[in-house]
């Protein structure tokens, strides 16, 4: 996970020029930006199918050796939800679905910037999320943690309607391997930036656990930024490999 001191990004996107200015002041916020109808076997498949333009001349599989991460925090949050699914082995991310509110976007890799803060996929390219790559690969052991705008400073981003998720949807990340992770939608939080709940996105969970983060609530016109964070909490619960 990012140190301690890490800030805040703001992953509303860019309502004006003056916003870049904004992610100065969110340095000390802890913020990282963050069963039911599960799919069969052959629903899973039409999706990566689906998704095979986004995929397609990407990077070979390439694990992420847990021990090559930064450490995370050592309180576990929870219980393992009762059908969560055995971990997957490791493989890069490299697209997001979500059915429910018609996400279909890549994924890029998200690292830490010069203040120690997340850094914040391109406002240049609306459709696009990203993964924290300090944390656990999608489909793991751990809470795993993907972000996305809100919105740019041409309309809206990838993460416009992920307020709208709710209980029991679904969220399906694709890997470099062509294998799915499925996770269900177990909650919807909504948290102002100033009270983000950093130990609970990235406690370090004893199941395959997923946080989709982006920003939330009313625009402050004078701070240039959005007043609260969305976040989306998840399980695996049906991990599909091809040939399975």
């Amino acid at each position: 996970m990012p140190p301690r001191s890490a800030g805040a990004r703001n992953t509303g996107g860019a309502r004006d020029q003056g916003r870049a200015r904004d992610q100065g002041r969110a340095r000390g916020q802890k913020a990282i930006l963050a069963g039911a109808g599960l799919l069969s076997l052959a629903g899973v498949l039409l999706i990566a199918l689906g998704l095979g333009g986004i995929l397609g001349g990407g990077p070979e599989p390439d694990p992420v050796a847990a021990e090559t991460r930064e450490p995370r925090p050592s309180l576990f949050t929870g219980v393992p939800p009762a059908k969560a699914a055995a971990p997957m082995r490791a493989a890069r991310p490299t697209a997001v679905y979500l059915p429910s509110i018609g996400v279909r976007a890549p994924l890029i890799e998200l690292g830490l910037d010069q203040e120690g803060a997340i850094q914040n996929p391109p406002l240049d390219s609306p459709n696009l999320a990203g993964w924290y790559r300090y944390g656990p690969v999608p489909g793991q052991r751990g809470a795993a943690v993907i972000t996305g705008h809100l919105d740019t400073r041409t309309g809206p981003a990838v993460f416009a309607r992920l307020k709208d998720v709710k209980r029991g949807d679904q969220v399906q990340v694709l890997r470099a391997d062509r294998s799915v992770a499925v996770f269900v939608v177990d909650s919807v939080e909504h948290t102002p930036k100033r009270s983000f709940p950093a130990r609970k996105v990235y406690a370090k969970l004893s199941y395959p656990g997923l946080r989709l983060v982006t920003c939330g609530g009313t625009f402050d016109q004078a701070a240039h930024s959005y007043r609260e964070h969305t976040i989306v909490y998840a399980h695996l619960a049906a991990p599909y490999h091809p040939g399975s």
